[in-house]
């Protein structure tokens, strides 16, 4: 009877990627087509009005399966659809860190001609000014991103300390 209860209980409950794995992943993400896949696939239980991280990075591997994704409109339908969830997610949740670190991440990396640009300095801001609140596995997490960061002058870089 135990037993059947455990099973039961394990196909109802919705079991999310501890946060660390995502973030490794995510970093995985931008070195492969089949990691950025694996990522993708990984968070489509992700659903609207779930965490705000786990929405940013949903739309992270949305906006990374784009980056291997074949022909011009189809690379460019998924960059949007990517970009327009983080661009919603930030807009329900603007203090949500880790959601400003993805968007500055994939406007650092992205080409100008997306023209997916426009945050890059209010995020650095946003980054900078609450860096110090932050949870020590997210504070290591950032500054991995912002050392090898070319958005960050190395005085600023020193915030991050």
């Amino acid at each position: 009877m135990k037993l059947i209860s455990f099973c039961v209980l394990f196909l109802f409950v919705n079991v999310t990627p501890e946060l660390e794995t995502i973030r490794q992943r995510y970093v995985s993400a931008a070195q492969s087509e089949q990691s950025a896949d694996s990522f993708y696939d990984s968070l489509q239980n992700v659903k609207e009005g779930q965490d705000a991280t786990l929405l940013a990075y949903k739309a992270a591997s949305v906006v990374l399966k784009a980056k291997y994704t074949k022909g011009f409109f189809s690379k460019t339908r998924l960059f949007n659809r990517g970009t327009d969830l983080l661009e919603e997610t930030i807009e329900k949740s603007p203090n949500n860190y880790e959601a400003r670190l993805i968007r500055l991440n994939i406007q650092d990396n992205v080409p100008w001609i997306t023209g997916y640009k426009s945050e890059i300095k209010e995020d650095k801001a946003f980054l900078m000014s609450h860096y110090k609140e932050q949870p020590t596995d997210l504070k290591l997490f950032t500054k991995k991103y912002i050392k090898q960061s070319d958005a960050f002058s190395d005085k600023e870089k020193l915030a991050f300390n």
